[in-house]
């Protein structure tokens, strides 16, 4: 690895190179101990070849490391941050980011953060006193119909709304300088990276550089600029609410040691430029330059749910439907309506092996979704599929929880690999809600050489020691088969490791008629 200017007097400000970039080139950033001439842009430069019509990709799958990656974009950033996310959660990964996007902001950076209106977000994100920062700007993403008094802000539906008021921007976008760009799976919550005290998710991340970037940022700006989306008014900030904006910083950074502190600093709460920079030097490094498809659903999609399909939907069908001799699938919530399942019969009758894995009744988040994954298991049986639901109690979950014990592990992995070739990466889950009713985004990347990275971290969760393999038997009765701790094979007739409890939720919620809405 090339190097390049590291440590100066700690605390000294000088001016940063634009290195070729098209942003200021007079601002200046100060850091905690350090500061370096390199720009995120730079760093990128050093180490990769571009190559016109592709970008450079890498996945990432353990939870630290997607953590540490996003945690850099933010630290090393100089001109701009667009956060576009679901779910912002009050925790330590949410507190961590609101502390440390402040911070950026502080130094002169420009952040847009567009939350999803339908979803609670961390509260310092949310709150008034943030939007009062100049270099900050918060919008919210398919907001309800204002009401007013006691009413006021709330997501109240009224007529012509209430189909708008399920719509979900599932989006999940991290992009720092117009250079890198995170995407994926992992919205900011703890359980998404591992270090959930309750339950963890196993989850899939890319990090990329080149021209996929500014197709990001340009699907970013048609969410910023729709008419679906509620800016805040720089016009109408108070004196108050400015007032409250010099405690936010205190307040934000005690929350965040102490919630880290409670749950034992698994991760760093900040980097420092340097450690930020050689963070996203390794990251480019390991990089596939490969020719790619990004693509994500515009925000107008909120007005014709229910009507027409996802143009990510239309990506992954056509990968499918190209598949030749093996597709091998995460999908964390499957719920494949006929359509999909007369795709996947048609790929099993030309002789594809598919593999598919996803949640269990004992790791799946939400027990609602598991009701319309087991009304479909025995039409993806059917079809050809050979369906796998992940082990609660996988013999891999430490390599994906960080939390101070093992926790149950959960799945929010959405990936896929086809003929050793065609990869997917995303937001996308194989359900009704992701193709007809929320927004999604996602890169299909072809490259033999990436391919086999991410089949590797799919077929691994295959395995008999950390998933079920779905079948049944001569009765059409299903068999659960898999491998326990001690290496002995076992069988179940019921769905394993599940409570009495939740047995019983799950089986009211699969009389329910609503699968459209799963």
């Amino acid at each position: 690895m090339k190097s390049w200017p590291r440590l100066l007097l700690g605390g000294t400000l000088i001016l940063l190179a634009a290195c070729g970039t098209s942003g200021p080139k007079n601002d200046i950033f100060p850091t905690v101990g350090f500061v370096s001439q390199e720009t995120i842009a730079h760093a990128c430069r050093q180490h990769t070849v571009r190559r016109e019509g592709t970008a450079g990709f890498e996945m990432l799958a353990d939870g630290r490391e997607a953590f540490l990656a996003r945690l850099a974009m933010v630290e090393a950033a100089q001109r701009t941050l667009d956060v576009q996310y679901y779910i912002w959660r009050d925790d330590v990964v949410g507190t961590t980011f609101a502390d440390r996007l402040l911070a950026a902001a502080d130094r002169g950076v420009k952040v847009r953060l567009l939350l999803d209106n339908t979803t609670d977000a961390q509260v310092e994100v949310s709150s008034a006193a943030l939007a009062a920062h100049p270099n900050i700007q918060v919008a919210f993403f398919n907001p309800m119909t204002d009401l007013k008094g006691i009413f006021a802000g709330n997501p109240i539906p009224v007529i012509g709304e209430i189909d708008r008021m399920q719509s979900r921007m599932h989006n999940k976008v991290l992009i720092a300088d117009g250079t890198l760009i995170m995407g994926g799976g992992r919205n900011l919550g703890d359980a998404y990276f591992g270090i959930d005290r309750r339950h963890n998710m196993r989850d899939l991340d890319f990090i990329a550089a080149g021209p996929v970037v500014e197709a990001a940022t340009r699907s970013f700006q048609l969410f910023w600029r729709s008419p679906l989306t509620r800016r805040g008014d720089p016009s109408k900030i108070t004196d108050r609410e400015r007032e409250k904006l010099r405690d936010l910083r205190r307040h934000v950074t005690r929350k965040k040691r102490a919630l880290a502190a409670k749950s034992g600093r698994p991760y760093p709460l900040s980097l420092n430029r340097a450690e930020a920079l050689e963070t996203l030097h390794q990251l480019v490094n390991r990089m596939i330059w490969a020719e790619y498809e990004f693509v994500a659903d515009p925000p107008e999609r909120m007005m014709r749910q229910g009507q027409v399909a996802s143009p990510v939907w239309r990506k992954i069908e056509t990968a499918v439907r190209k598949a030749k001799s093996d597709v091998v699938m995460h999908a964390a919530y499957f719920i494949p309506q006929n359509d999909t399942l007369e795709l996947l019969r048609g790929a099993t009758g030309r002789g594809v092996h598919v593999q598919v894995l996803t949640n269990s009744l004992a790791s799946i988040d939400g027990v609602a979704a598991m009701g319309g994954i087991a009304n479909r298991r025995a039409g993806v049986l059917d079809s050809g599929v050979s369906l796998f639901e992940l082990n609660s109690h996988a013999a891999d979950r430490k390599d994906y929880i960080h939390a101070r014990r093992l926790t149950p592990l959960g799945m929010h992995t959405k990936g896929f690999v086809v003929d050793d070739r065609v990869s997917f990466i995303g937001s996308y889950n194989m359900d009704p809600r992701s193709k007809y009713i929320n927004t999604e985004t996602g890169v299909i990347i072809h490259s033999a050489a990436f391919a086999a990275r991410l089949k590797s971290y799919l077929m691994k969760g295959l395995q008999p020691e950390n998933s079920w393999h779905i079948t049944r038997d001569a009765s059409g009765s299903f068999l659960w088969a898999g491998q326990l701790a001690n290496g002995q094979r076992a069988v179940r007739r019921i769905e394993p490791g599940a409570s009495l409890v939740r047995r019983l939720t799950y089986c009211i919620y699969r009389c329910l008629p609503w699968e459209d809405l799963l």
